[in-house]
């Protein structure tokens, strides 16, 4: 089996980051190791609605810095540490917001991308899954729904 690609389209009125969230909390109801790849400026934002977007819920996360454990299910990460492959062994769930694909992995993962509904954001989606499909992800597409 190969590693699986889940693109998700977004309504214009749903925002990204909360549908990162609510994704988060499915994913780690089911036990899974969660990685949220996006870059650097954004990772307070999205730790801080990490602890905010749902009343009494808590998701243990943190930011990744080198050197750090990897001891909590969920794990923010920057671009800039995308080559620290020992991350990428324990957490086989990825959300990516990055512009580009994760493909250098070679365990088996899944992999999220939000396709938003912006045309120009379209277009990076559509890179994104031609890029994914040359390299043999199994692919799949829906909409997203909270």
């Amino acid at each position: 089996m190969n590693s699986k690609v889940n693109f998700y389209s977004l309504e214009k009125t749903q925002d990204l980051d909360l549908c990162v969230c609510f994704l988060v909390r499915e994913l780690y109801k089911l036990e899974n190791q969660i990685l949220i790849i996006d870059y650097s400026d954004n990772m307070k934002k999205l730790d801080k609605i990490l602890w905010t977007f749902v009343q009494n819920s808590f998701i243990p996360h943190k930011i990744y810095e080198p050197n750090d454990s990897l001891d909590t299910p969920v794990i923010l990460l920057s671009e800039n540490y995308l080559d620290n492959l020992i991350i990428f062994n324990k957490y086989t769930s990825i959300i990516n917001k990055l512009s580009e694909p994760i493909i250098k992995i070679k365990t088996k993962v899944k992999v999220f991308e939000f396709v938003e509904d912006d045309e120009q954001k379209k277009i990076i989606s559509r890179n994104k899954y031609s890029i994914y499909k040359e390299n043999n992800f199994e692919m799949n597409h829906k909409k997203y729904n909270e």
